[in-house]
C-alpha cells in the first residue's frame, strides 16, 4: 500500500460527507496553507514551489467564482465575486513577482472571508430551539 493512499481515502470521505459552507471553509484552509507555504518557497528561493501553491491558490478561487450563485445570493454573491476577482488578480501578480508581501496582503483578506464562513458553518451546526409543548397529567 502506497504512503498516501490511506489519507487521499480520508480526504475524499470528507468531502462527500460535508455541507456546503464546511466544503467552502475547506477550501479557505487549503488557500490559506497553500499561501503560507508560497510565502515561505518565495522567501527560501524556491520558485517552482512558489508557483505551484500560488497557482493551487489560484484554481481554488477560480473554483469558488465558478461556483457563486448570484442568482440566488442577490448583493453578497455580487460583492464575493469583486472579492474573488481581486484576490485571483493579485495571485497571478504575486506569482509573476514572486512577491511574497503581495501574497501576505491576500492571504489576509482570504483569512477574513474564511472567518465569516467558518461563522456561518458553525450556526448551521446549532441545534434549532424549538418550544416542545409537553402535557402535565394529574393525578387525583
Amino acid at each position: 500500500m502506497a504512503y498516501g493512499k490511506p489519507f487521499q481515502a480520508y480526504q475524499q470521505t470528507s468531502v462527500q460527507t460535508s455541507s456546503q459552507k464546511q466544503l467552502i471553509v475547506m477550501l479557505y484552509d487549503g488557500m490559506h496553507r497553500f499561501m503560507s507555504q508560497a510565502i515561505g518557497a518565495i522567501e527560501a528561493g524556491e520558485v517552482e514551489a512558489a508557483h505551484q501553491n500560488l497557482h493551487r491558490t489560484g484554481k481554488i478561487l477560480l473554483e469558488l467564482l465558478a461556483t457563486l450563485r448570484e442568482d440566488k445570493g442577490g448583493e453578497v454573491a455580487q460583492n464575493l465575486k469583486k472579492l474573488y476577482v481581486y484576490c485571483y488578480e493579485q495571485i497571478v501578480i504575486a506569482n509573476l513577482k514572486k512577491d511574497a508581501e503581495l501574497v501576505r496582503e491576500i492571504q489576509k483578506v482570504i483569512g477574513n472571508l474564511r472567518e465569516g464562513w467558518k461563522e456561518l458553518y458553525a450556526a448551521s451546526q446549532k441545534p434549532q430551539s424549538n418550544t416542545v409543548s409537553r402535557e402535565i397529567r394529574v393525578t387525583g
